[in-house]
């Protein structure tokens, strides 16, 4: 079996939870390996892309499990993002279907920098990690955990749409979204030609959190371990023994005002671009934009 269907991004806008909504049809099997980024190898550095799948005969292994379910899929975020890999998908699975979920781009890059920091634990400021990415963007060095540039979203959109078309594309609004999980999870059923009836159980909502013991630091600090868990045990597995047993809820460290005002001026025109794009205002209160 071959996929069929992509949820491609962005990044830190629900894309997990939404493959986990749509895990629970039948008819859809979503690979277990959260984040291929297969077709993010184009984009990749030598020494990331070690890590990543790039043999196509062990990235369709991610899909033989699936025996009678119509829509085949996968989530990797940050295909929206990666220069190359809408033209690669349509290449290599021309008739696919595209999931695109965007946020606020501002607290977007913010949640960004937060899982960044949880991962590689390196005391960075926010406002450094803006700078060095801005400028990397600036040099048009693409970075694949580039905080900003997925926030580019009219840009990204663009690419896939003049690749797949606009029919073949179902775009999701993440403030939307939280509000109204089970409508929406039934109007991407819909999208990709399904009963869009599920057993549905809503997930606990989990807000900011931070490794609570030293097998929680090891887990989320140490990147062989991370790349182990990551490849043998399920995405909601996971989830569900970090939320357990390695990772506490706390409360969120505020983001600074004049990094949230500069990060306005950044995304502005794009969120302009966006509101056009979609014909549709956008519940981003940093962005008083009309249609």
């Amino acid at each position: 079996m071959e996929p069929n269907f992509f949820i491609v991004g962005g990044s830190k806008c629900g894309t997990t939870n939404i493959s986990y909504y749509l895990d629970l049809h039948q008819d859809v099997f979503i690979s277990e390996l959260n984040e291929p980024y297969y077709f993010c190898k184009w984009d990749m550095s030598n020494e990331i892309r070690k890590s990543m799948i790039t043999d196509e005969k062990k990235y369709l292994k991610l899909f033989e499990s699936a025996k009678t379910q119509k829509m085949i899929g996968e989530a990797t975020p940050s295909y929206l993002h990666s220069p190359n890999s809408a033209r690669m998908i349509k290449e290599r699975f021309p008739e696919s279907k595209i999931i695109i979920s965007v946020r606020n781009p501002i607290e977007r890059a913010y949640s960004g920098y937060l899982s960044n920091e949880l991962r590689v634990n390196n005391n960075q400021t926010f406002r450094a990690m803006i700078d060095e990415h801005k400028k990397l963007i600036d040099e048009q060095k693409f970075f694949i955990y580039n905080i900003l540039e997925p926030g580019f979203y009219s840009k990204h959109i663009r690419r896939f749409q003049d690749k797949f078309g606009k029919e073949k594309i179902k775009i999701i609004i993440f403030e939307e979204y939280i509000k109204k999980t089970e409508e929406t999870i039934e109007s991407i059923l819909d999208f990709l030609g399904l009963d869009n009836r599920i057993d549905f159980v809503e997930q606990p909502k989990m807000g900011y959190r931070k490794p609570k013991n030293r097998f929680g630091k090891i887990a989320f600090e140490n990147n062989f371990v991370r790349k182990m868990a990551t490849t043998l045990i399920p995405t909601v597995t996971r989830q569900k023994i970090g939320e357990k047993f390695l990772l506490e809820e706390t409360k969120k460290p505020p983001m600074q005002d004049d990094d949230r005002q500069f990060l306005k001026n950044l995304y502005e025109q794009d969120v302009r671009d966006l509101t056009s794009l979609l014909d549709k205002e956008l519940p981003w209160d940093n962005f008083r934009i009309k249609k």
